[in-house]
């Protein structure tokens, strides 16, 4: 991996958030390479989970195509005959995957790139017609298949480059939270693409309620965390920001 090739990954890293980015950039060489490469394959898939073009036939197609090329051999002509029948529609993120990957640290990227296997194909079945959130059950399925499962990886970053153990059962909880948070701050954003990812009669009070379920832990999650450790570093101030902005929405909900 180059120099230039981790400055072009950290530009398409800005565009894509503004959560993560700053974190990303405060860790040490070779954290600060896996994390920025992982994020930029998992957002890679997700934008074709969130393709506003694209019927759920095809985004599953996609996304299973995704799946079986990196549980064999990730290489550009094989993706490019995974993207070939939606390419013009398709975002530069998803479409250079595999250089994303190539930032990857090769300590670490036989498991990064499992989880972004394992994390396209819960999508391709998420994304099949017919498949919604009905129940609390079905949530906490999504949400740890989508956000849970990324805690787990990122556990897996500080114990490979470190030693740095965390508490994955409350990791989990960390990662419900902001995953059901993201679903209450962009429900109406969701639906106006036919995207609804509350379960059946919840209203936003139901949705506050699972949020806080899972805060407890999340908190807990970076309470236990060396002080001066990265994964406290990295994952400490987005969650208190994102609390912050839950409760400035909530107040502006009230207010109106």
């Amino acid at each position: 991996m180059t120099a230039p090739a981790l400055v072009e990954a950290h530009r398409m890293l800005r565009r894509y958030s503004t959560t993560w980015y700053e974190p990303t950039l405060a860790m040490p060489a070779g954290l600060d390479e896996a994390i920025t490469g992982a994020y930029l394959c998992l957002r890679a898939i997700d934008e074709i989970e969130d393709h506003p073009e694209l019927g759920a036939e095809d985004r599953s197609a996609l996304l299973e195509g995704v799946a079986r090329t990196l549980e064999s051999s990730i290489t550009d002509p094989r993706l490019d005959r995974v993207f070939a029948p939606h390419r013009e529609s398709l975002p530069e993120v998803t479409l250079r995957l595999a250089e994303w990957a190539a930032v990857i640290p090769d300590g670490i990227e036989a498991r990064a790139l499992e989880t972004v296997a394992v994390m396209a194909a819960r999508m391709s079945a998420w994304c099949r017609p017919g498949v919604t959130i009905r129940t609390e059950q079905d949530l906490d399925r999504y949400t740890y298949a989508v956000s849970g499962t990324v805690v787990m990886l990122y556990s897996d970053f500080w114990s490979w480059y470190d030693g740095t153990d965390t508490d994955r059962t409350n990791g989990l909880h960390y990662g419900r939270a902001l995953q059901a948070g993201n679903i209450y701050l962009d429900h109406d954003e969701d639906l106006t693409r036919g995207a609804d990812y509350w379960p059946n009669g919840w209203h936003a009070a139901e949705m506050i309620r699972y949020i806080r379920s899972n805060l407890a832990g999340a908190q807990a999650y970076i309470d236990a965390m060396p002080e001066q450790s990265h994964a406290r570093r990295f994952f400490g101030p987005p969650l208190q920001r994102y609390l912050g902005k839950l409760a400035e929405v909530r107040q502006t909900s009230q207010a109106g």
